[in-house]
């Protein structure tokens, strides 16, 4: 049976550290730029992780050269947004659709980023 992701979830979303584009400076402090929350083209949804099912550690030992933001379920799906499990791997999920519309909010809500 899937995991059902709900508003007291966190989710886990994978950010390449060295990728310009994927930060930002805001009053001298790197951010999050909302960039690494908007769904490309021919994808089905924004992939992430679910936290109940992995630890940041985990996802950083698969890609080594990303930084794991984490951010509360609650905002997409308070967005009218699907978080469903996804994949062959049951720690994958996605934000259904194109999340451009809300690539700012996801960002902003990031609660913290784990860098090893």
């Amino acid at each position: 049976m899937p995991y059902n992701i709900t508003n007291d979830d966190l989710l886990y979303r994978r950010i390449p550290r060295n990728k310009p584009d994927c930060w930002k400076v805001v009053n001298g402090v790197k951010v999050l730029s909302s960039f690494n929350f908007k769904t490309r083209p021919k994808e089905d949804g924004l992939s992430v992780n679910i936290a109940k099912l992995i630890k940041p550690e985990e996802i950083f030992s698969k890609c080594p050269s990303n930084d794991v933001a984490e951010l509360p379920a609650s905002v997409p799906i308070c967005e009218g947004f699907n978080c469903i499990q996804k994949g062959n791997d049951p720690t994958h999920a996605i934000i259904e659709g194109d999340t451009n519309p809300i690539a700012k909010k996801l960002a902003k809500a990031v609660t913290q980023v784990f860098q090893f």
